[in-house]
């Protein structure tokens, strides 16, 4: 046999000789001390000295009177006139007795004086079957009903411990015994303890506290199992911890005091019964609690023979007769200790095969085993051995350390796993964030293409398609943001998000989000409201961070919610603003809102998302210092409400001074317009308006910008830079993305409805570089972006791109319409020489005139100051009269001019803007008819502008041709012109042409010079 195996082998053997001897220690520490024994019925102590230390036994022959229960007040003299035998006590088994009832008497004789009262104790074991004990001819104790036929008795077999007070010398104990229950006939086969008072309570309670204290460890061990199973961990094993320790703490109750039986009011057969079936449990539930701990045998199919030879036991128990159970406990006691003995056997086996910790199992199995082999022992050897607690001591302390090993080991191993899980997950957020870094790119790219196939007009798609390509557009988007979701919970994790906070007006994020999350929205019925109060206070957050949390909030309820509304509300507490992000949608139950926040959860079990929005969320708030929760009612709707913490007062106060400060200067270069607009056409400086609710940024930008080239002026709101936009012929407008009440978002729309991305250049200010962020920038007509914050080099060279990129388009457009007007109709100067030849020979001086007017026009056409951004009213009239008389002496009476203009006007118009229009007029309107008509030139003064109508009589304009004459992507015939003036007015004044005309009644077309303050 090798070490290994040997070495446990005498281990094992150690621990079983020490338990021995520590066994054989404890027995001959309780062995009574050397006293004398009764005889002849008669126990003799007056020699002997009776402390309050130690007890004695009342061991020696017992006068025994068969058959009769002898009257505890009869002399000695009348009971030595009976019939009498001696029997030993505790019984040996010499004699064959078979008396069913009887008596039993000792007396004790004393010394010491008469007089002297002294108190006494004896503890009188459980008798067969019911007794009744008398002291003096005192009734002091009963165990059942003593009775001399099997009708009147009644056993209990009840230990009993009576205390008694004497001054006499001689003590005389008389015990009434019946058994008709057993054939143990009426035998005592225990030992009866006597001794003073004090000495007997001390023996009984070293006994007491020792089985209180083993009891007491056992019935927590078992409600400990029972708490672990129904609170943290339900699995079988832990049931028969808990029944496996709860059965010995009833059995050693119940040996110790089988009256703790008596409420049950069973006789004697089924208390034996009940007494037998626990002791049967205990076994049992050890062998299947050491079952369960034995993981590579607990399939061994010896334990189902033993299962079944239990359950036989158990059968036997219950169904054999009281007299026929006492020898069949031999049989039990076989079961016991086979199983027992299999048990350490699979131990020693189990650890032979590495599994260490199995050697306590068997410790503990040994111990057990001992105290069962003792048990045998004391039976047969009829010893009485005091209770005895270092084997259920030395069981705790092997499942203790066993335990113990089971932990560190599984500790370990959960150790080493936890290890491998961070190795994996770290490995797992590094795939994710790599692929999701790989896949944004192509994923943007094909929106791109998607969207520009969208958006062009090469390729005519049917209705049902353009939509198909819509929906694929926007599925493209949602992944672009689960990718964004994805990549921030990565960083979130690893803890490399660093934010920004400060003081932040939450209106703008909202009017930002809200015009972000608007082609989500397409074809739901849902309306996105705000009811943040206007005065409410700023928070000290991040920027972005915020505009990404109400994002990824309204965006989430936008998705359940198919119709209804979406409510943003905000209010303070407790130094905190709240904010509601409030749905009508579809709600979640209890569980799920539980379990929304947490990664990877979904509202929905077959949702398409990644489950990480809300996620994200709430570890960017926490990160402000606040909390995300939500309540929600299935069918009715969810309120998702979060906290952020109010800016300080300070913060505010400064930026109200900021604010102040931008204002005054907007007020002073507004006040500077009129004189700007009279210089601009020679001035070389470009205008730039910048909108941002951030005076401090207002103030970065106007540095950036010497004075010399550019003029800069700053508006905190969407609605100033409404109000400003038509004053100046802007080069540039830079706007914030987010701002309160009118966002960036929603400015650009309003900008583009007046002015194309030709006409007037936006560079937008996101606080993001999302792809959501870009793609609104984009969409609503921005130009370009520039990411908050802002790098000083990139915003110059983007802003001088735009301005040049403008300057060209004006300059195109000044070069077209002067083109425009340059390429006079052939058959107009046709038409003129024509004229002028006829007039030659009818009228020379009219034909003088029109030379003259002729030679005016041709000066007027090709006059550089046509390429000017404004020229006077008066030369622009000039050249219509130069027209006009021209025209009238070609076709004389057929065409009459109207004027109804003041000569004292005095304000400037764009160049070619009055001459295409009553070109328009007379080629298009009266001469159309056979008879011709009238043209009127009229201008008309008003209190903040002057308009300026051409009208005739002639043909007018049908309806359709109405719809499609001022488009630009419509080529109708010298149309061109009018779409010319049409956009020049647009850029400079805000509006256009405004057409009316009737079929066969004629066309008016005006427009609106605005007049300076």
């Amino acid at each position: 046999m090798s070490n290994f195996k040997l070495k446990p082998l005498l281990t094992l053997g150690f621990i079983f000789i020490f338990l021995t001897t520590l066994r054989l220690l404890w027995v001959a520490y309780h062995y009574p001390p050397k006293q004398p024994l009764a005889h002849d019925g008669v126990l003799d102590l007056q020699d002997y000295d009776l402390s309050n230390d130690q007890t004695i036994t009342l061991n020696g022959e017992w006068a025994f009177i068969p058959n009769t229960f002898i009257s505890p007040d009869l002399t000695n003299g009348n009971v030595s006139n009976m019939e009498k035998t001696l029997l030993p006590v505790p019984f040996e088994g010499e004699k064959n007795v078979t008396y069913q009832f009887g008596t039993y008497r000792l007396r004790i004789l004393l010394d010491g004086n008469q007089g002297d009262v002294r108190t006494f104790g004896i503890r009188l074991p459980s008798a067969k079957t019911a007794s009744a004990l008398f002291i003096n001819g005192r009734l002091k104790a009963r165990s059942g009903t003593v009775a001399d036929n099997p009708h009147e008795h009644k056993g209990e077999d009840i230990p009993s411990t009576v205390f008694f007070s004497t001054d006499q010398q001689e003590i005389d104990i008389i015990l009434h015994i019946s058994n008709f229950d057993t054939p143990e006939s009426t035998t005592i086969n225990k030992t009866i303890t006597f001794g003073m008072a004090e000495a007997i309570i001390k023996e009984e309670s070293f006994i007491k506290n020792l089985i209180t204290m083993i009891v007491v460890v056992l019935i927590l061990h078992s409600i400990y199992s029972l708490l672990i199973y129904f609170f943290i961990y339900r699995h079988k094993m832990l049931l028969f911890f808990t029944v496996g320790f709860l059965f010995p703490a009833i059995d050693e109750v119940l040996i110790y005091d089988k009256g703790m039986l008596s409420w049950l009011h069973l006789d004697y057969d089924w208390s034996m019964k009940l007494g037998n079936l626990i002791y049967l449990g205990s076994s049992f539930f050890f062998v299947q609690l050491m079952r369960m701990l034995l993981e590579k045998h607990r399939n061994d199919q010896c334990f189902r023979w033993f299962t079944i030879l239990y359950g036989l036991c158990a059968l036997t128990i219950i169904a054999l007769p009281t007299e026929y159970l006492v020898p069949a406990n031999a049989l039990f006691f076989i079961v016991y200790f086979l199983s027992f003995i299999t048990i350490l056997f699979l131990a020693l086996k189990e650890y032979f095969h590495h599994h260490k910790e199995s050697f306590f199992l068997a410790f503990v199995t040994l111990s057990t085993t001992s105290g069962i082999i003792w048990g045998l022992i004391k039976v047969l050897a009829k010893m009485e051995i005091p209770f005895y607690p270092f084997d259920y001591i030395f069981a705790f302390l092997g499942f203790a350390i066993f335990w113990f090993k089971q932990y560190h080991k599984k500790n370990k191993q959960a150790a080493e796993l936890v290890h491998e899980l961070q190795k994996a997950d770290t490995l797992k957020d590094e795939f994710l964030k790599n692929s999701s870094k790989k896949l944004r790119t192509p994923l943007n790219e094909m929106i791109i293409m998607a969207q520009t196939i969208y958006d062009g007009k090469r390729t005519e798609f049917a209705k049902q398609d353009k939509d198909d390509l819509k929906y694929l557009i926007n599925m493209g988007r949602s992944m672009s943001f689960m990718l964004a979701d994805l990549l921030d919970y990565t960083r979130l994790k690893e803890r490399t998000i660093q934010i920004n906070p400060q003081s932040t007006n939450i209106h703008g994020s909202v009017s930002g989000v809200f015009d972000m999350l608007r082609f989500i929205s397409e074809g739901k019925q849902v309306q996105m409201i705000s009811t943040i109060p206007s005065s409410f206070p700023n928070v000290y957050v991040d920027e972005n961070r915020l505009i990404q949390i109400l994002f990824n909030l309204l965006h989430n309820a936008i998705k359940y919610t198919h119709a209804g509304k979406i409510v943003i509300d905000a209010d303070v507490r407790d130094n905190m603003a709240v904010i509601h992000v409030q749905d009508s949608g579809q709600g979640m139950d209890e569980e799920t809102q539980k379990r929304i926040l947490a990664p990877y959860e979904q509202g929905e079990p077959y949702d398409t998302g990644l489950g990480l929005g809300l996620n994200v969320c709430k570890q960017l708030i926490e990160l402000h210092g606040g909390t995300l929760q939500v309540e929600s009612v299935l069918r009715k709707g969810s309120d998702f409400f979060f906290t952020l913490p109010l800016a300080k007062k300070e913060n505010v106060a400064n930026m109200a001074i900021q604010s102040m400060d931008i204002n005054e200067s907007a007020a002073a270069v507004d006040g500077s317009m009129r004189k700007r607009q009279n210089h601009m056409a020679d001035s070389k400086k470009h205008y730039i308006l910048v909108v941002d609710d951030d005076p401090v940024t207002l103030k970065v930008i106007s540095n950036l910008f010497p004075a010399n080239k550019y003029d800069v002026l700053t508006v905190i709101s969407g609605k100033e830079a409404l109000d400003m936009l038509d004053k100046v012929e802007w080069d540039l407008i830079i706007i914030d993305a987010i701002m309160p009440h009118i966002s960036g978002y929603e400015l650009t729309r309003l900008i583009r409805e007046k002015y194309s991305a030709l006409e007037l250049p936006i560079l937008l200010l996101p606080a993001r570089n999302d792809p959501e962020d870009v793609y609104t920038a984009f969409s609503l007509g921005a130009n370009d972006y520039v990411t908050k914050p802002i790098h000083s080099l990139e915003l110059k060279s983007r802003v001088r791109a735009l301005i040049d990129f403008k300057d060209s388009a004006n300059e195109r457009l000044y070069m077209e319409a002067a083109w425009l007007q340059a390429q006079i109709q052939p058959h107009f100067l046709f038409n003129t020489l024509n004229t002028i030849a006829s007039l030659s020979e009818i009228d020379s001086e009219r034909m003088i005139n029109l030379l003259n007017t002729f030679g005016e026009y041709l000066r007027g056409s090709f006059n550089a100051e046509n390429l000017k951004r404004l020229v006077p009213l008066n030369h622009e009239l000039e050249l219509v009269r130069s027209y006009l008389y021209i025209q009238k002496e070609r076709f004389g009476d057929r065409l009459q001019i109207k004027w109804e203009v003041d000569e004292n006007e005095v304000f400037e118009v764009p160049p070619l803007s009055i001459q295409p229009l009553v070109e328009n007029a007379v080629r298009h309107g009266v001469m159309k008819r056979i008879r011709g008509g009238t043209v009127e030139i009229r201008i008309e003064n008003h209190p903040t502008f002057t308009t300026i109508a051409v009208a005739d009589d002639g043909v007018g304009i049908s309806k359709e041709l109405m719809s499609r004459i001022l488009n630009e992507k419509t080529k109708i015939g010298s149309g061109i012109g009018l779409i010319n003036t049409n956009r020049r007015l647009k850029r400079i004044y805000g509006h256009g042409l405004e057409i009316t005309s009737s079929v066969n009644h004629g066309t008016e077309v005006k427009f609106n010079v605005p007049k300076l303050e």
